[in-house]
């Protein structure tokens, strides 16, 4: 095993808060981006119980949450690294840390590896789990895609995922360190892309949580006339919360506008709302019009957010883009275009929502990829 860091599992153990999702009882299709058809074969090979199974084998305890999330017992991804380190020790596994490779040439019977400083090994089959571009003080896909590249495999356009958006929406640097629950939905030169609940979190110059997170897997690197509109008040109707706004004007005609949402909003956000919409925070609300009114149950239900694109690199989780699954045979992972080399993980033209999926895959095309490299090696 040749690992680029000075120690192995630095990325893992910075996965979930270091708590590390291994997995998701919810795994299918829809919950992934890419070549998610032709990934099908795969996930349904590896469903989530068959990794957890594979980990309780490690002596591993999994627990999951109400979202099907799973995670180590202890909530610590160290536990989950050190099952995986003991496996290897017990099984006489060789290793070479700080060992980045530079080169791979196929040669009969096998390929021979070089690092940057010129060491050399020999090995009958390969197999590259280098991670991708997202998060590069973790990991070396930008060196593993080059490697891809010069074995023959194309790469397409590689983009930031599970990252924040940008945003130049002043109204988002005026709530900064603050968070709501809203439904998010995301649009690109009009057209819905998806959409998404949960709690957003404003930042100077950005958008975050979960729901945008999975929102940002859509985006790609094209970011023309992109914009995330969300609803504050996903419960109800524009109808509704005007009637709502209306009998508060009527029991409470001296309260101040700029508190005609804290009853139904964060405070703050509640606030920001009412002065982007021009109203003085200290007009009585008895003295707003009927139309007015109803214009801040629609920005309640739509409050926009112009997007410039996604967070860089070292804030993204994944990478979306990678080599086509349909230059890989599906059940071994193994190499179309050079056989005996196996590809696994984020390499690959496939990402998932936040919540294990992206976890889930490493691990599934992982053992894959290991069970057959095996089992071809022991055929020779």
């Amino acid at each position: 095993m040749l690992e680029g860091n000075p120690r192995p599992g630095k990325k893992l153990l910075a996965t979930g808060n270091g708590r590390c999702n291994l997995t998701n009882l919810h795994i299918s299709p829809e919950r992934y981006h890419g070549d998610a058809e032709a990934a099908k074969a795969v996930l349904s090979a590896w469903p989530a119980r068959q990794i957890m199974e594979e980990f309780g084998s490690l002596g591993l305890i999994c627990t999951s949450d109400a979202e099907g999330r799973v995670y180590p017992n202890s909530l610590q991804a160290a536990a989950v690294l050190q099952a995986l380190w003991s496996a290897c020790e017990e099984a006489g596994v060789e290793t070479a840390w700080n060992f980045e490779v530079n080169s791979i040439t196929p040669e009969a019977g096998g390929f021979l590896l070089r690092s940057k400083n010129g060491e050399a090994l020999f090995a009958e089959k390969c197999i590259l789990a280098c991670g991708g571009m997202a998060s590069p003080k973790h990991s070396c896909g930008e060196k593993g895609y080059g490697l891809i590249k010069s074995l023959g495999h194309t790469v397409t356009e590689l983009a930031p995922a599970l990252t924040p958006l940008k945003t130049s929406s002043k109204l988002c640097r005026s709530l900064k360190g603050n968070r709501c629950k809203a439904k998010a939905a995301l649009y690109q030169n009009g057209e819905k892309l998806g959409e998404q609940q949960g709690e957003v979190l404003f930042g100077d110059g950005q958008l975050s949580g979960i729901c945008i997170f999975d929102l940002s897997s859509l985006l790609g690197k094209k970011s023309e006339k992109v914009e995330i509109r969300l609803d504050l008040l996903s419960r109800f109707s524009v109808q509704g919360i005007t009637s709502y706004l209306k009998q508060l004007q009527k029991n409470r005609p001296a309260l101040p506008a700029g508190e005609l949402f804290s009853g139904a909003l964060n405070l703050r956000v509640g606030q920001e709302l009412v002065k982007s919409l021009g109203f003085s925070r200290e007009m009585p609300i008895g003295e707003l019009s009927a139309r007015q009114l109803k214009c801040a149950a629609e920005a309640a239900k739509e409050l926009r957010f112009p997007i410039t694109g996604p967070s860089p690199w070292e804030s993204a989780q994944v990478t979306a883009g990678g080599v086509p699954l349909s230059e890989t045979e599906l059940f071994s992972m193994e190499s179309k275009k050079c056989p005996g080399l196996y590809l696994t993980g984020e390499l690959l033209n496939l990402h998932g929502d936040c919540g294990g999926f992206n976890l889930h895959w490493a691990w599934a095309t992982g053992m894959a990829a290991g069970q057959s490299a095996a089992k071809a090696c022991q055929a020779c």
